[in-house]
């Protein structure tokens, strides 16, 4: 049997982490939440990967990329998918002081998992 006091959170792994591997952590969620925007539009409107580089003028390879995470898109790049898909494009910037809430909050994490944006909108947020 597993002792689940013994094994805590798995989110609670970032409180060990300095503000380097915070950044990090940051902004591969970031890179999460577009790669799966663009896989799940993918996904809904039943295209492979070549059909869908067509619509955006990209090369299959690029989306590729971008549904992987680990490619880190331009401003640019975002805008013109977003156009193209239908989107609404937002950047969303606030001042850390003035939120009331850490990115790592366990109620955070767990919520920026949901289906809270519409399917039309990209929102990158730092």
């Amino acid at each position: 049997m597993i002792n689940k006091k013994l094994l805590g959170n798995a989110w609670d792994i970032v409180d060990l982490a300095n503000n380097d591997t915070k950044e990090i952590f940051e902004l591969d969620d970031m890179l999460y939440e577009i790669s799966m925007k663009i896989f799940d539009y993918r996904m809904k409107n039943n295209l492979n990967q070549k059909q869908l580089a067509d619509k955006l003028d990209v090369k299959q390879s690029m989306v590729s990329k971008l549904e992987s995470g680990l490619y880190n898109p331009t401003v640019e790049q975002l805008w013109k998918i977003s156009k193209r898909l239908g989107w609404n494009f937002n950047i969303l910037l606030e001042d850390r002081n003035e939120i009331s809430t850490q990115i790592w909050d366990n109620a955070e994490c767990e919520n920026s998992f949901s289906d809270k944006d519409s399917e039309n909108n990209l929102v990158v947020g730092a």
